[in-house]
């Protein structure tokens, strides 16, 4: 027999048994996710969850794409970049699915704003907001938490500042200090180095407007089209999302640990900022104050009229339960 056939037959036979070899584990399905305003506590959430091996241990290879929050984190999941958007502004959820984009609300992500503050540099003059009238006043992104709290804080107030979107928190505070803008916004950790040395002023914080604790301000949501074809899949990522807020709580000394490492924050000041984020403020269901929402969505012209009872039923899917 000639070497040639030898081998071809040498092949032939691995090949069958290689057919009948048991197959192996199925690769995991990869998840892409965008993450609006990197490393804040309750942006963490589905970094601990990948740390933690969650995810993985569920067959889900889930792969974070940060953003600088509002429209820029909606996006990708409208346009099918990524299958899941966290920490989305309600109003521009609502403003977005009325428009027709592809969007599903899964879960709440924030509910009131205890995390919340604005600032100005201590020698501005401005000490609060009603001192704050032809003043720039900072937010994220347009349709973002920051927009509407920044709204209704001004509303609050009296006062009619010009309200700037300024991006993620360490660009704010660069503008602030420059004096590109009067008044920047912030969550702790972040800007409290500099309050405490007396160079920035606190001049208002989410938690002034009490109507905003029992409302839910930012949400989690899906590509319509992944939730269609994929529901398990998505059903099986919120479900892990959910077990890790749950986790992060049960193991605060872990959880506070890896929120310092991650940020290059002191422990100390890590574990405090973490008093700013109460367990029920992040808790994924339920959704509260919807109907607050949609009202304040029609008042700031992100919706022109109201969401029928079938338009609500099909964007808000909990996913978790």
């Amino acid at each position: 027999m000639s070497i040639a056939r030898r081998t071809f037959l040498s092949l032939a036979a691995a090949g069958c048994l290689a057919g009948m070899a048991p197959a192996t584990a199925s690769a995991d399905e990869i998840v892409k996710v965008a993450i609006g305003q990197k490393g804040l506590w309750d942006t963490m959430v589905t970094t601990h969850g990948i740390e933690e091996g969650f995810f993985k241990k569920e067959g889900l290879d889930v792969q974070i794409t940060w953003t600088k929050g509002g429209a820029e984190t909606l996006q990708a999941v409208a346009t099918g970049s990524a299958a899941f958007a966290m920490a989305n502004g309600m109003l521009g959820v609502l403003g977005a699915y009325s428009k027709g984009a592809a969007v599903r609300i899964v879960s709440a992500q924030m509910t009131g704003a205890p995390d919340l503050f604005w600032y100005s540099k201590a020698d501005s003059g401005i000490k609060s907001l009603k001192d704050s009238n032809g003043k720039t006043m900072g937010f994220s992104r347009p349709g973002s938490s920051t927009n509407l709290v920044a709204l209704e804080l001004a509303n609050a107030s009296g006062a009619k500042p010009k309200l700037t979107p300024t991006g993620g928190i360490s660009g704010t505070r660069t503008q602030v200090l420059s004096g590109q803008i009067d008044i920047g916004w912030s969550v702790p950790p972040f800007g409290l180095d500099l309050v405490n040395k007396g160079e920035l002023h606190v001049v208002a914080r989410g938690s002034d407007l009490p109507k905003l604790s029992d409302q839910t301000i930012r949400v989690n949501v899906v590509n319509a089209d992944f939730l269609a074809k994929k529901r398990d899949v998505a059903t099986k990522f919120m479900r892990v999302y959910a077990q890790t807020v749950d986790w992060m709580y049960k193991n605060m000394d872990a959880t506070v640990k890896r929120y310092a490492a991650f940020n290059k924050l002191d422990a100390g000041i890590a574990r405090n900022s973490a008093k700013f984020y109460p367990r029920n403020a992040v808790a994924p269901s339920p959704i509260k104050g919807l109907d607050l929402s949609v009202q304040q969505a029609i008042a700031y012209k992100k919706l022109k009229k109201p969401l029928s009872k079938a338009q609500l039923t099909e964007l808000v899917q909990i996913l978790h339960n």
